[in-house]
């Protein structure tokens, strides 16, 4: 906004054709120093111009007319740039029907789709999530999510519950004394949603009624590509393989049977020895580093006064611990 001073001299200007700075300064009593700012913001306005044939003059100009001075070369930038985006929109918009068609016949044409982009497996969670209308099953390996990934899962859980969508969750055993994953789980079931652990959990499943299956590949602890499936009959397969699972497994929210000093993930350590697996095994199914596995042994070793591992599987098994 112009200053008062400006707008002084700015309307003097309007009201007196052929002034001069002296004759402004005399009139408004105001120094040559502070006419001549003046006299600089209302000329980067284009509120003030050079009189013809008068080097030293100034006469005043419309508010209209500077506005169009000012702006006309912006205006005529931003026209062309709609002018290039809305090519762009056209050009782009006239392949779409042909990606769509070509996307339709592979997807069509491919039972299982490997996603490496976790952008993709993203949207594809959230297409099917939201038309899902008879069940959805999850097998979770690992240690569980962090708390502001479950408060996301919890409302959305809560509305597919709403809607009488079945939801069943296997985690594995260790989950148990993880907080955030504990309080989802709590949550959740309190609005029907049902939870079962075992000792350990191969395979990251999703599944959508008898429409998609989403499988983590794993070929690395740091792979998150996922295998897309769309046949039916490997869909039931994957049903019928999460039911039997689910038979074996036991409820997440149940008391435990034997009083133990030992916690979930020490238990799944101690089930994982009994059966003979090896330190790297364990904590790549447990998906915890070795060194803080083995911590874990050693602990359990000396709790349950044991020389070595076997025994201390042995031990563990015959108190009820396992």
């Amino acid at each position: 906004m112009l200053d008062a001073m400006s707008l002084e001299v700015y309307r003097y200007a309007v009201g007196h054709p052929g002034w001069t700075r002296s004759d402004a300064s005399e009139a408004l009593g105001l120094t040559l120093r502070r006419i001549d700012d003046a006299i600089g913001e209302l000329s980067a306005r284009k509120l003030l111009s050079a009189r013809a044939g008068d080097t030293g003059g100034l006469i005043a100009v419309s508010p209209d007319v500077a506005l169009a001075d000012l702006v006309d070369a912006d205006e005529r930038a931003l026209q062309e740039l709609k002018t290039r985006i809305s090519g762009q929109r056209r050009e782009m918009s006239s392949l779409l029907p042909s990606f769509l068609e070509a996307r339709k016949s592979v997807l069509a044409s491919a039972s299982v789709e490997t996603l490496e982009d976790p952008h993709l497996i993203h949207r594809v969670l959230i297409d099917y999530g939201r038309d899902v209308t008879e069940k959805v099953y999850i097998a979770q390996p690992g240690q569980g999510s962090t708390a502001d990934v479950h408060e996301e899962s919890v409302r959305k859980d809560l509305e597919l519950l709403e809607n009488g969508v079945r939801r069943r969750t296997l985690y594995d055993t260790s989950t148990r004394d993880h907080v955030p994953t504990r309080k989802a789980v709590e949550a959740i079931a309190a609005g029907g949603g049902e939870f079962g652990v075992l000792p350990f959990i191969p395979l990251r499943i999703l599944i959508f009624d008898e429409k998609l299956a989403l499988i983590g590949r794993q070929q690395t602890r740091t792979d998150k590509a996922a295998l897309v499936v769309r046949d039916p009959s490997l869909i039931t397969i994957f049903i019928h393989l999460f039911e039997v699972a689910w038979e074996l497994s036991e409820s997440f929210l149940a008391p435990e049977r034997v009083e133990s000093p030992l916690n979930s993930l020490q238990r799944s350590i101690l089930q994982g020895l009994s059966n003979g697996l090896s330190d790297e095994s364990i904590a790549r199914r447990l998906d915890i580093n070795v060194r803080t596995c083995r911590r874990h042994i050693a602990f359990m070793l000396e709790t349950l006064g044991a020389d070595s591992r076997f025994q201390a599987g042995l031990r563990a098994r015959e108190a009820g611990w396992v």
